[in-house]
């Protein structure tokens, strides 16, 4: 059985382990491989492949990451033939597939080039080893939005927002911590050189270590430092002084000497075989972390990554290492560290193949955690790596965006309270959606004559809840595990999921049932508001944009009333609670529009059906009439019952055969309809659509409908023109965060003055 491009033939739910998400296992999966490319280190050998559908692909495709251990190098090969295989499936709508090139970089790539040859039976071209590196960092830096971060033991993960011009990203340096110690300036693209280094590295930790103690596990030896004490073992300044040395600025807690406090009889230090490695580690860390600064100092660097296999997610090594540069720097430049780090040299080895899916602009991929693997040698056991799925096209950040601009209204790492509602929230919400499927309220209704392919497959509906749970559990104990935790993060991985079992559009029949009932309303509903004064006639149709807003299945409050369709928009507007007046202007709005009126309007539609119909529709009408033109954002994919581009386009072409203004304003180009680039419920305005961009760029107003776009995202946005917020507070989590109750409204006009840079 095909799911949309996924083979599922024999698929099943696997349990990676305990505590950890659910994989999904796709024996006959036949999606084409493109390229490939591997890392082989001393320690692991890493590989990145990117695929496209094997038949009739649209465009995007996606980057793969898979990890072995370089001791097991037969297995990483096995896998490798797999994908040598699926390279040579043939897409009818082309020709012939090129025979593939396996692109190969560190130590390894010359070690065992042969081998490889040999059992694979194509070229390996073998590339640079810091060449990748840095080609793999500006890749990885620019198109993963949560992929730079800092650690603290205080503060746990802090993630940077990502980078998308070159001047921004451009110059840092690159400390790449192995067995000893590279140091990198990149100035560039392909602009870099090796300006240092150590041979006081990661070797030398392990080394002295396994002579000391005896261990010869490199997780093992990192796990003994978690419960080491490395005071039993230095010397400290209060060993010295026995108190602070103020006026050098050393507090009695610094380190004077490593391991100095093992011949000192008079300090009398009984130690352990875990006092040492953490005294070693810290010796090795902050060592590296004082070279470091003193290179950036000496080269005018603000920014320093810190990658290589002596750091694998280990918190102890990134907190020394960040309190080195820290301490040294006095507090005026932060260590950064990569998610993806154990994976920079084979991202970057791909890149420099032919064909590779590259991009010079940010945020043309979008992370997938649907199934998720282990970061490459992560020693936490709480990181996670999702696949990277290409968009068709680059996305672009709003003109209008005033920056700085973060698109969560609420950190769920920070927020315990709202973290716990959310997860439980969404986890009841995917076996409701079980049983809204074994009911059939989702299915069309009998006068819509369909087929049986509008069914939604119930067995799939199941296999889609026990995945999305899982995600959600683990994300409950590991909150970081996924990057930054946010709730729009977790709604797109609820899409993410239905997807990847085959639920392209769980509710298109609901969708269509309801957008032909809110279509033959129309009429009556433009009659209603066209007969008000101008200030009533605006302020109505605001109240109606906010009773369509109601028509929700995102909703759980909602779901009885929407399936019995008991709730029209009467009884929506009877719901609302107008208030509070802090959170409600619309006579500002309409005081606006009617002394000024808008050149051109961009407004992020929500829901299908009355929503769009009754509600977005009859605002849109009456701003044409004003001399706007209006440019409708609708979701690129499906989610939830959010009107998708070619739905809502459908939907404005029957609205403008029963009604003479909306006629008038289709054809002569002044009701538009673009797509976001969103396939999700939220919207991150830094990733939109080109066109939509394009068309966006002499708007003087912003219009954000619904509680994802409006409220979940972009309720502290700020824009260079007049933004409106149109939406309703329909669960408690978010009524809680904005001080306000389930089922108040937020109709907000702000004016414009925010500054771009």
């Amino acid at each position: 059985m095909m799911f949309g491009s996924i083979n599922s033939s024999g698929a099943v739910i696997d349990c990676i382990a305990e505590g950890s998400a659910y994989d999904i296992v796709l024996p006959n999966q036949t999606e084409r491989v493109q390229n490939i490319a591997v890392d082989i280190g001393g320690s692991l050998a890493k590989v990145v492949y990117y695929t496209t559908a094997a038949v009739g692909r649209q465009g995007g495709g996606r980057l793969h990451f898979k990890a072995f251990e370089t001791d097991h190098l037969d297995l990483c090969i096995e896998f490798m033939c797999g994908l040598v295989d699926r390279s040579r499936i043939r897409d009818p709508t082309d020709g012939p597939p090129a025979e593939p090139v396996i692109m190969a970089t560190g130590g390894g790539a010359h070690r065992f080039g042969a081998e490889l040859r040999s059992r694979l039976g194509v070229e390996i071209r073998v590339v640079d080893e810091m060449e990748s590196l840095t080609a793999g960092l500006n890749f990885l830096m620019r198109e993963v939005a949560d992929e730079v971060f800092t650690y603290s033991e205080a503060r746990g993960q802090k993630f940077v927002s990502p980078v998308s011009e070159a001047e921004d990203l451009f110059p840092y340096m690159l400390v790449n911590i192995g067995s000893g110690v590279s140091i990198l300036k990149v100035t560039g693209e392909g602009q870099y050189e090796r300006i240092s280094g150590t041979s006081l590295g990661g070797g030398t930790f392990w080394g002295l270590l396994h002579e000391l103690t005896g261990v010869t596990s490199f997780d093992a030896m990192l796990e003994t430092t978690k419960s080491g004490d490395n005071t039993k073992v230095d010397m400290m300044v209060g060993d010295i002084y026995g108190t602070n040395y103020d006026k050098i600025g050393l507090k009695a807690t610094n380190i004077a000497a490593t391991m100095g406090g093992v011949y000192r009889k008079g300090l009398d230090k009984q130690y352990s075989d875990a006092d040492i490695a953490r005294s070693l580690l810290y010796m090795v860390s902050n060592n590296i972390g004082q070279i470091a600064y003193l290179n950036a100092q000496l080269h005018g660097i603000r920014r320093i990554y810190f990658g290589g296999y002596f750091i694998r997610g280990h918190p102890l090594t990134m907190h020394t290492l960040s309190y080195a540069i820290d301490f040294w720097s006095k507090g005026m430049i932060s260590a950064l560290f990569l998610r993806h780090e154990g994976y920079l040299g084979a991202t970057g080895a791909l890149l420099r193949g032919e064909a590779a899916p590259t991009r010079r602009r940010a945020c043309s991929f979008t992370e997938n955690f649907s199934v998720a693997e282990p970061a490459a040698g992560d020693s936490s056991g709480v990181s996670a790596l999702g696949m990277l799925d290409q968009q068709a096209d680059r996305l672009e950040r709003l003109p209008q965006l005033a920056l700085p601009y973060v698109p969560d209204t609420v950190d769920l790492a920070a927020d315990e309270g709202q973290r716990l509602a959310w997860l439980a929230a969404l986890e009841r919400s995917a076996h409701e959606l079980v049983a809204l499927v074994e009911r059939g309220a989702l299915d069309a209704g009998s006068s819509d004559h369909v087929g049986t392919e509008d069914r939604v497959d119930a067995g799939r509906i199941r296999a889609f809840s026990i995945l999305y749970a899982r995600h959600l559990q683990r994300l409950g104990a590991q909150p970081l595990a996924y990057g930054a935790l946010t709730v729009r993060g977790i709604l797109g991985l609820r899409e993410q999921c239905l997807r990847e079992v085959g639920l392209g559009d769980v509710f298109a029949a609901v969708k269509r049932r309801e957008t032909k009932a809110a279509l033959a309303a129309l009429p009556q509903c433009v009659a209603q508001t066209d007969v008000l004064a101008e200030r009533e006639r605006l302020l109505a149709l605001l109240g109606n944009a906010l009773a369509g807003n109601m028509f929700d299945w995102g909703a759980s409050e909602l779901h009885g009333a929407l399936a019995s369709g008991a709730l029209d928009l009467a009884a929506a507007r009877e719901r609302i609670s107008y208030s509070p007046q802090r959170l409600n202007n619309p006579g500002a709005f309409a005081d606006r529009v009617i002394a000024q009126g808008y050149k051109r309007v961009l407004v992020f539609v929500d829901n299908s059906g009355a929503d769009v119909v009754l509600g977005v529709l009859p605002l849109a009408r009456v701003l044409t009439q004003t001399g706007a033109t209006v440019v409708l954002a609708a979701n690129s994919r499906p989610a939830l019952n959010d009107v998708t581009e070619g739905e809502l386009k459908d939907i404005v072409a029957e609205a403008a055969l029963v009604d003479e203004s909306l006629a008038a304003a289709v054809d002569e180009e002044r009701l538009l309809v673009c797509a976001s680039g969103s396939a999700g419920p939220c919207v991150d305005l830094r990733r939109l659509d080109p066109r939509l961009v394009a068309l966006a760029q002499a708007a003087d107003l912003v219009i954000l409908v619904g509680m994802a776009r409006a409220i979940v995202s972009n309720y502290h946005a700020r824009f260079t023109c007049d933004s409106l917020r149109i939406a309703v507070f329909k669960n408690k989590m978010t009524a809680d965060a904005a001080g306000a109750n389930v089922f108040d409204s937020l109709c907000l006009y702000v004016p414009g003055g925010g500054s771009k840079e």
